[in-house]
């Protein structure tokens, strides 16, 4: 794309020297001194090969032959630890699936054990050493051994976790049978209990039985068969249970006979009990009874579990010897194999020592001839022609290009000669096109700074900011933002400026809305807009300084304002205005809807909701030269200003009484410099002498107000 303006004749190109064959191209001499490299490099590799080729038979050895009996024997070694570490868990197996987990993985260690000793069997096979072979057969035999073991090892476990079972299904029931015989022995318990003690055998019965017949002897003695009859029942079963988990099978003797007596015992006193319920303990304690007595008793699985387990234990041991010896003949063998991977590689580093001597003179060699081709010829012929041209890249860059600097470039017959002139020719013509557009991009620049600076006066400063430094476009869409939102008036602008010159009137308006842009612009505050002699300012958008700050910053601009109002009293007099402006202004916070609000064809940046109606009916409100706050911007602020509670006010359109605040001024801290003056009809304190102007600023606005109130009274 080309750009022209009037009266500016477009920079002509001047037309391209023809372009001439060169006799010797650039990749002609690049590829004849990559191919000297390359012939030097290839005389060096067929002497590096011949060297290699000894030391790679030598290498074959000790990679087919040393290092896989070496790295098999390791393995075979690491299996058999790994099967007497798995053994342990075989012999502590819970049930028959983590049995038949374990022993399949023990079975696959021992084929690989066995699949191990093959290969070994088949890497030595042609070797000279005799010990290796008998340290191979050791280790089969050993395998072979342990296999044996495992085997009944794992019929081993097998019995036992069958014991285990039928140990652990004869203790539930002997626990059932004893709970149930207990539940039935106890009420039997509380009712000779009750009897002896009373003589009433239930609690409907209407008189109790005589002591003498309640205590006699044969009474007696059935409440004693009773209180035996629970204390056997109790032995039974803890007998019973401890018998279910004993650890030694030397103590199941004693405990058995302990058992049988309890036993007779309890089937003597049962004679007692007489009726339905003699009959019912005597099938509950049968049953629990029959649980110990005999071969088919809990003593005899719990003994048969103990003995299995000694001879598992046994087996393990016998395990763990088997792989002790197993692992000692995998360490002789290791031992033969190392021996002879020692003197394989002493005769590999006898012809590395060779090889690398002769390396070292041909690299040496190479790089002489590489360095030669790359001063004599690539430095010289290639590398410094490009290097001019980069520079003369860069210096075209920095807009200091000397056409000169690539004179003797410009002078070669080859691809980099070329290069070189039509570059030149490139850097005239764009340096007169930027130069071109250059001066179109200053005129354009100047005419938009200029309408900048004219749209600047129809935007408050911050959306100007905003918009004009694109930072994040927050113009482009809607927001919900806490906003203190300050409105003021004109107390009787109507009446003021009615019959006034134009003049005066335009003097008068731009002044006093000038002086208060000032103020809000220098408080950091948002001008909204004007209506009439009415000001909208908000603080919080675009930028804020958190709620606090910014309902701070409104009070102070506020304060200013109506100050500046009395100083410009006196220029507007100067200037023929005699009646003094008196303004009413209103502030509160609260969340509002701030940004682009109108049609396709104009947009207002403005913000809307309840609290500026509340604002501007503050205002309304307001008593001349008075400001007036609501509570949500009072809470905020209250350390920091001097305000006057004024109660509540319901605002026309809204439902709810707002409470709002008279601000005076802001908050001093106490000197201790108080003034005091006392007349005859009124006093005044001034709690800090540096409020001096502020109070009489202050007084004049009370006058000024007793004043209007006497002149409607």
């Amino acid at each position: 794309m080309s750009l022209a303006t009037a009266g500016t004749a477009p920079a002509v190109a001047p037309p391209p020297s023809p372009r001439r064959r060169p006799r010797l191209g650039l990749s002609t001499k690049l590829y004849a001194a990559i191919g000297g490299a390359v012939a030097l490099t290839l005389a060096a590799s067929v002497v590096a090969w011949i060297s290699f080729v000894e030391l790679g038979q030598v290498q074959r050895r000790i990679t087919h032959e040393h290092i896989p009996s070496i790295a098999d024997s390791l393995r075979l070694a690491r299996q058999s630890a790994l099967v007497v570490a798995t053994t342990p868990a075989l012999v502590a197996a819970g049930d028959d699936e983590q049995q038949r987990r374990i022993m399949t993985a023990l079975r696959f260690q021992q084929e690989v054990i066995a699949g191990l000793i093959d290969s070994l069997e088949g890497e030595v096979s042609l070797t000279v050493d005799p010990d290796i072979p008998r340290s191979i057969a050791a280790i089969r035999d050993a395998s072979r051994e342990l296999s044996a073991i495992l085997d009944r090892l794992d019929k081993s476990v097998a019995r036992q976790l069958v014991l285990r079972t039928e140990l652990r299904q004869r203790r539930t029931l002997a626990v059932e049978l004893h709970r149930r015989l207990t539940e039935k022995l106890m009420p039997l318990l509380d009712d000779a209990t009750l009897f002896l003690v009373t003589g009433y055998r239930s609690l409907d019965q209407v008189a109790p039985v005589p002591q003498e017949l309640r205590l006699s002897e044969a009474a007696l003695l059935d409440y004693a068969a009773t209180m035996q009859l629970g204390v056997e029942g109790n032995l039974i079963g803890g007998l019973l249970a401890e018998a279910a988990y004993i650890p030694d099978v030397n103590r199941l003797p004693p405990m058995r006979e302990r058992f049988e007596a309890a036993a007779d015992r309890f089937r003597a006193a049962l004679g007692a009990i007489r009726g339905s319920d003699g009959e019912v303990l005597r099938v509950l304690a049968e049953g629990l009874i029959n649980l110990g007595e005999g071969e088919h008793g809990l003593f005899t699985p719990r003994r048969d579990l103990l003995v299995e387990a000694q001879a598992a234990d046994s087996l393990a041991e016998q395990a763990r010897t088997i792989a002790s010896r197993l692992t000692g003949d995998v360490d002789r063998l290791v031992a033969g194999v190392e021996a002879r991977t020692a003197e394989a590689v002493a005769a590999s580093t006898r012809s590395i020592d060779v090889g690398s001597k002769l390396l070292l003179l041909l690299n040496a060699i190479s790089i002489l001839g590489a360095l030669l081709i790359g001063w004599l010829y690539v430095a010289r012929h290639i590398t410094a022609p490009v290097v001019r041209i980069t520079a003369a890249a860069a210096a075209f860059e920095e807009l200091r290009f000397d056409p000169e600097s690539l004179a003797r470039v410009r002078k070669r017959r080859d691809e980099l000669g070329e290069l070189a002139r039509t570059f030149t020719r490139m850097a005239d013509e764009v340096q007169t096109r930027t130069e071109t557009l250059d001066r179109l991009v200053a005129e354009r620049t100047s005419e938009l700074q200029t309408v900048a600076n004219r749209l600047a006066k129809y935007l408050s400063p911050q959306i100007y900011s905003s918009i004009f430094s694109r930072k994040g476009e927050p113009a482009a869409s809607l927001a919900r933002k806490n906003l203190t939102i300050f409105f003021s008036d004109i107390e009787g602008f109507t009446d003021i400026t009615d019959g006034m010159e134009p003049e005066r009137l335009s003097f008068l308006i731009n002044t006093y809305l000038s002086e208060m842009s000032d103020i809000a612009i220098a408080h950091g505050g948002t001008v909204d807009k004007f209506i009439g002699d009415a000001i909208l300012v908000f603080f919080g958008d675009p930028e804020t300084e958190g709620d606090g700050n910014d309902a701070l910053r409104c009070a102070r601009m506020a304060l200013r304002m109506r100050d500046r109002l009395l100083e410009l009293a006196g220029l507007w007099q100067q200037n023929g205005i005699s009646r003094p402006l008196h303004a009413r202004m209103g502030i509160t916070t609260g969340y509002c809807t701030v940004g682009n609000f109108g049609s396709e064809q104009r947009l207002d940046y403005t913000a809307i909701g309840s609290p500026v109606n509340l604002a501007a009916r503050l205002q309304t409100a307001a008593e001349a030269d008075t400001i007036l706050i609501a509570e949500s911007t009072w809470l905020l602020i209250q350390d920091a200003v001097d305000a006057t509670p004024m109660g509540k006010i319901t605002p026309k359109g809204f439902v709810r009484p707002v409470e709002y605040y008279r601000l005076n001024g802001l908050a001093r801290p106490d000197t201790g410099k108080t003034i005091t003056r006392v007349g005859r009809h009124v006093s005044v304190n001034i709690p800090d002498g540096r409020s001096v102007h502020e109070a009489i600023d202050e007084l004049r606005r009370i006058e000024e107000e007793l004043r209007r109130q006497l002149a409607a009274r």
